[in-house]
């Protein structure tokens, strides 16, 4: 008997495996491609066959019940190596199949054998489309070639179901990935009601203690202590309502609600919040006329905080801090940046920023890494991007970019 091996029966059966021929529903197409076969070919049996290293499987049938058979004693082991389409007209005066049990009549009395390979994208064989008679026969050029359509047809019938399982396996994952992503967001949103809870108690104490100095004689005889407490009440207040908000939206499957909002307000509010790192930079903010943005208050205050906060937090200590936010509004989108001249990014490193808890320097105890990745995941709610560029004169320019709509 012939024992043809080719050098990649591993490489083949991992690629056999990816089509899932024996661990899944039968394919209905492929019994349809072997009746096919049969009809082109006038013959009474059409097999389409598999090989792994050891064995010999039958996928689809017509005329024949052998279900699986030593590769040893396959005619299509023969066929698997060979250059070209395989048609043999008598096998029993073939030296390759002479002593062949399917020839013999161990098995069968096969005569006729004809074979087109099964060869998958990838470049391995997988098996291949057969036609046998019990009585020697010639087939046509037509026939022939349609054999050979046929086995490509096959493959393409398998390539479908690999992609299906494909498919299959990625909603699994999917749904999988859902599952743990729920159970962090569970962990987040009672994260986030602990945290608002704790920031809440030192806020009443400072909104309580406030009022009482608003309420000394002589802090209201004392017009600077009078603006003092007023500041530190009136941002009291306002970090109590972004700590609502944003536990609202952490708890909720809520983003807020989208509102006219002016911007000129927004800014207005993020510069007194950061007041004192501001007058601590020394740092000399501009802002230009802003236009009114459809969007979430609370998350604009956040994002422009970040923005804000992030170019007075990295300045260049060797000369002045100096910012400048602008807006520009088009036909269809509005920009908003917030230019600074600091230590600026590299190009290289402008896209891995965004991701979470990234830092360029983590020794340098500026931040958590959390800035702009808030800032970018705002902007996607907002149907956004962001775009970085280098301030002329060295820093950086983060842009903001929303559908006016």
């Amino acid at each position: 008997m012939v024992r043809a091996r080719t050098v990649d029966e591993r490489a083949q059966a991992a690629a056999l495996a990816r089509y899932h021929l024996f661990d899944g529903p039968p394919e209905p197409n492929l019994q349809t491609v072997v009746e096919l076969a049969a009809q082109l070919c006038q013959v009474p049996i059409s097999v389409l066959f598999v090989l792994d290293a050891e064995r010999q499987y039958q996928v689809a049938a017509v005329g024949i019940d052998t279900a699986e058979c030593r590769r040893e004693d396959s005619m299509c082991s023969v066929a698997l190596v060979a250059p070209h389409p395989m048609f043999v007209e008598d096998a029993s005066a073939d030296p390759r199949f002479v002593n062949n049990p399917f020839v013999t009549g161990e098995l069968q009395r096969f005569r006729f054998y004809g074979s087109s390979q099964l060869r998958a994208p990838d470049g391995f064989v997988l098996g291949t489309l057969c036609v046998f008679d019990e009585a020697p026969r010639v087939l046509d050029e037509a026939q022939r070639q349609g054999l050979d359509r046929l086995a490509r047809i096959a493959i393409d019938v398998l390539e479908l179901r690999r992609h299906g399982f494909m498919v299959a396996d990625l909603l699994r994952e999917q749904q999988r990935t859902a599952a743990a992503l729920e159970g962090a967001n569970q962990t987040l949103r009672q994260f986030a009601a602990e945290l608002a809870h704790d920031l809440r108690s030192p806020l009443t104490g400072v909104l309580s203690y406030a009022a009482e100095l608003q309420l000394l004689p002589a802090v209201n005889a004392d017009p600077d202590a009078s603006w003092c407490t007023d500041r530190i009440s009136a941002a009291a207040q306002r970090m109590g309502t972004l700590i609502d908000d944003v536990l609202r939206q952490a708890t909720t499957a809520e983003t807020g609600q989208a509102v006219h909002l002016d911007l000129a307000d927004v800014v207005r509010q993020v510069l007194d919040d950061l007041a004192v790192p501001i007058a601590d930079a020394h740092a000399e903010i501009t802002v230009g006329a802003m236009p009114t943005v459809i969007g979430d208050v609370t998350q604009w205050r956040i994002l422009l905080q970040n923005l804000i906060g992030n170019a007075v937090k990295y300045r260049d200590p060797r000369r002045p801090c100096r910012i400048d936010v602008t807006a520009r509004t088009g036909p269809d989108h509005v920009r908003v940046c917030v230019a600074d001249n600091g230590i600026g990014v590299p190009v290289e490193e402008r896209d891995r920023i965004t991701a979470p808890f990234t830092r360029l320097d983590p020794g340098d105890g500026l931040g958590h890494g959390i800035g702009l990745s808030t800032c970018a995941r705002i902007v996607h709610t907002h149907a956004g991007w962001l775009e970085m560029s280098d301030t002329p004169g060295g820093g950086l320019t983060v842009c903001v970019v929303l559908p006016r709509r």
